[in-house]
């Protein structure tokens, strides 16, 4: 019985989240991105966030939904051997680009949350030596992600994905196959592996 109590309680921990305001816009992370301590075990002064891939991915996609609320945001994470990455797509709910001032304003807002860039002419990475910013209060974000890219065209599988393929199969010669039939189209998108459900939707949208 206690270790299912202690179960329960770690569970409606890590299930609270705490609220922070960033340019007069309020954005929520789960209580584990509260830092108290640093990464040696020390107490901290004073709360930080820890904006990893996964917090970042999160705050960006927050962002355009407030922002922008008709476009479609989807996200991913990654961790690999010397970093961590985050890559955001965006499009029109048909799977369309969207403007490009959307899209700058979004890539602007993402790029804060990166460690720093690649120098080409020396082949490095720079860490940006003033990354970290501040919340609207005062609270420090701990930026940790090293790569964040964002992409003007939905990502592979999703619902405005399948809508610009189906659109472009039937519509256009795009394809290797050329212009084909809508039910071709159906089937050639299901051979990707794509769940029924989610083509269900996308024809929804074509109407």
């Amino acid at each position: 019985m206690r270790d299912n109590e202690t179960l329960n309680k770690t569970l409606s921990i890590m299930s609270k989240k705490f609220k922070f305001q960033i340019d007069n816009v309020i954005y929520s992370l789960p209580t584990k991105y509260l830092q108290h301590e640093d990464w040696n075990g020390e107490k901290l002064d004073s709360p930080q966030i820890n904006m990893n891939q996964v917090a970042t991915a999160s705050v960006i996609k927050q962002y355009v939904k407030h922002h922008y609320p008709s476009v479609f945001v989807s996200s991913s994470s990654s961790i690999f051997s010397g970093g961590n990455s985050v890559s955001i797509n965006i499009s029109t709910l048909l799977g369309n680009e969207v403007d490009d001032e959307i899209y700058r304003d979004v890539t602007s807002f993402a790029n804060r949350f990166q460690m720093g860039s690649f120098n080409g002419m020396e082949d490095i990475y720079e860490y940006d030596p003033n990354r970290d910013f501040q919340t609207d209060n005062g609270t420090t974000l701990d930026i940790g992600t090293k790569w964040v890219s964002v992409t003007n065209r939905p990502s592979f599988g999703t619902v405005p994905d399948i809508v610009r393929m189906i659109v472009e199969m039937t519509t256009t010669e795009n394809y290797v196959f050329g212009q084909i039939s809508l039910q071709e189209a159906i089937d050639r998108v299901l051979d990707y592996k794509i769940p029924q459900s989610k083509v269900n939707k996308a024809l929804s949208l074509i109407g």
